[in-house]
Formats: structure tokens, sequence, C-alpha cells
């Protein structure tokens, strides 16, 4: 044991060295396996961000189970439902509570007469799937008559600029009495809160005893699964699904369904591709600034293992200083996307995980440079 630590302290002062004597290299080596990572993590960080994105109107809800149409593909697509299934909900053996709510597309008109799509939510008097943070004004503002509330993240995309301006939605006026915050859309299409009255006649598609879903709360204690089942045995003709499992057909619906997911994921193995061959051209130029140096090694007696080590050594080395200039430009750029519609998201295991697969391309460039080691001759250092 003692043994190997030695040779790993001599194999990593050896790599040292060799780096060191070549500082511009390295560094600019560093910065391209950086430049990987950075790729590599934004991808992965923009659909984690975008995953969240797509789920928020689901989350803010804070609700056990939602009813809804047959195949509904994700929230920004429901179909109209009888009002009746509020009340049928409602007499089920272990609901708490059931709430309406109403989503569907229409058309702002800014003062200006530029035309934006927008993603219409009608809350009732609870106004639970509202926004959970109000900067400005009141959120129940939405239950008064032609009133609405937006995000401060689209002001500008809708022309507003402070609450009380007017704005019409389909040809009817709407006054903004709030403005909420952190409210994102995947759509580009802001969200705009107001009640389920006003938000019905801003759609003109439904009609007065319509509403998107119905949202369950369970009494506590209570089986989430079998007040689900008993749910859908009282109304068949729609689907029932709990929170998770309409956020992870919303999320397959826009990463997996549009394709997006695909090009990220491939995109972000790019950038790992991009990373390990930038490591690998720079172990293979710094073996032959070096080869002389690893020849009279392998002549004095050195072993080809200890040799390897090196190698691996530099890897290990570019892999720290590529994974650290990464993180760093990662961690920046998620602070100014916080602000943007798609913020960058990263936890801990994968972040843990990214930087495990970097490792490894670094290792696998390293092996195929001592493949390059193996073939060096000892005797090349005697010849004239």
């Amino acid at each position: 044991m003692t043994g190997f630590v030695t040779n790993s302290k001599l194999a990593l002062l050896i790599a040292w060295r060799m780096q060191m004597a070549h500082r511009g290299k390295v560094l600019a080596s560093g910065i391209g396996v950086g430049a990987g990572f950075f790729l590599t993590m934004a991808q992965i960080g923009m659909m984690m961000g975008w995953i969240e994105t797509t789920t928020l109107g689901i989350q803010r809800a804070k609700v056990d189970l939602w009813v809804m149409g047959m195949k509904t593909p994700a929230f920004d697509y429901g179909s109209p439902i009888p009002r009746q299934r509020l009340y049928r909900a409602r007499s089920v053996a272990g609901v708490a509570e059931a709430y309406p709510l109403f989503m569907a597309w229409t058309i702002w008109s800014r003062s200006d007469g530029r035309k934006v799509n927008i993603e219409m939510i009608g809350l009732d008097k609870d106004l639970v799937g509202g926004p959970p943070k109000i900067v400005r004004g009141d959120l129940r503002t939405v239950l008064q008559e032609r009133t609405v509330v937006v995000d401060s993240i689209y002001l500008d995309l809708l022309g507003v600029k402070e609450i009380g301006e007017r704005f019409e939605i389909l040809g009817r006026r709407a006054e903004v009495g709030g403005i909420s915050e952190g409210v994102r859309t995947f759509t580009a299409s802001p969200f705009v809160f107001s009640s389920i009255e006003n938000a019905i006649l801003y759609d003109k598609r439904y009609r007065n005893d319509e509403i998107t879903y119905v949202l369950v709360r369970c009494e506590p204690g209570e089986n989430v699964d079998e007040v689900a089942r008993r749910l859908r045995e009282q109304m068949p003709a729609e689907e029932v699904l709990t929170s998770g499992q309409f956020a992870a057909r919303t999320a397959e619906y826009w990463m997996i369904g549009t394709g997006i997911g695909f090009t990220v994921v491939m995109t972000a193995v790019l950038g790992l591709i991009i990373g390990a061959l930038v490591i690998s051209q720079t172990l293979f130029s710094l073996l032959q600034d070096h080869r002389q140096h690893y020849a009279t090694m392998l002549a004095l007696g050195f072993e080809v293992r200890l040799l390897g080590k090196v190698v691996f050594f530099q890897a290990l080395l570019l892999w720290v200083v590529g994974a650290v200039l990464g993180g760093i430009l990662f961690y920046l750029t998620s602070l100014v996307a916080e602000s943007s519609p798609v913020p960058l998201r990263m936890t801990a295991g994968v972040f843990a995980m990214l930087l495990a697969f970097q490792a490894l391309a670094s290792l696998v460039a390293g092996w195929w440079i001592l493949r390059k080691l193996r073939g060096i001759d000892p005797a090349s250092v005697f010849a004239s």
C-alpha cells in the first residue's frame, strides 16, 4: 500500500511538472474543456428549467388529484368538461375539497395594436392554482368584473406599465389589478389570471357550465390512489391523475413528444465529446513534447504502469480545470437566466453525475494516449 501511494505521488508530481512546463497550452485546453462542460451543464440545466416551467401550473395548485378530459396531453392543452363534475367530485368519499380551474388560449391586444397570444387561467373564489406571489396589487382583484393579474416577467411583452391600465382580450376590456412574480411559461405565451366567469367571456369557446379541470384535495390520511379510483368510477368519461402523474405527462409531452428533449440530450453529449477531444489532443501534444523524457524514464527502469498514472493524472488535472471553469460559468449564467422566462436549474445529484461522466470521458482520453505511450521505444533515447 505504501509503495502504491509513493508511486501515485511521484506520478502526480511528474504530471504536474509536465503541465506547468506548458502553462499556456494547459490553460487554453482547460478553457476548451470548460466550454464543453459548460455546454453540457447548460443543456441539462435548460432542460431541467423547461421541465420545471412546464409543470409550474400543476405544482402551484398544491392539490392531490386532477380531473380532466380524456387524454389531455399537457396542462396547457386542457379541454372543456361539465362544471357538474366539480360537484360530483365533492361527493366522493375521501375528498376534502374540490376546486374548478379554467385554462384556455386567447389573444391579448396591446394599446399599440399588437396582438399577443396568452394562456388564460380562470380561478374561483378560493384562488387555487393562482400565482404564489403578488408583488403589486392584490390577487383577489381577479374576482372583480373584467380584471386580470399578469406576471412581471411578461410586462414588456404585454405592454403593461402599471396597475390600473386597460387592455382588450378578444374585444373585451381587461383591467390590470395585480402583478405576480415567478409565473413562467414554456410556450412564450404569458399566463394571465382572472376569474372563471371573466375567462369564459374572454375565451368565447366555453359555455358557462364548463371548466377545464377539477382540482382535488384528499382527506388527511386517505390513500390518494384509492380516492382516484373512486373518482374514476363516478366519472368514467373523464381522466383522473395524481399531480405527479399529470406533471410527468406534461413534461413528457414537451420534452419527448415535441423532440426537444432529444435535441438537448444530444447537445449535452456533444459537450462531453468536445471536452474529451480537447483533453486527448492536449495529452497527445504533451506526449509528443515529452517523448524523450518518457523514453528516458523507461530506459531508467520506470514501469509503464507508473507512466500510465502520469497520463491519467494529466487527464484528471485538465478535467478539474475544465470542471471549475465550466461550473463557474454555469453559475454566473444561471443568475442571469433567473429573470428570464426559462431559468437554468441544477441539482447536486445531476451535477455529480455530469462530473462523473466528464471524468470518465477524460479517463477514456487518457487511455487512448496510454496506448501511444506503450509504443515508445526506451532505446530511442540512445539514438544519435
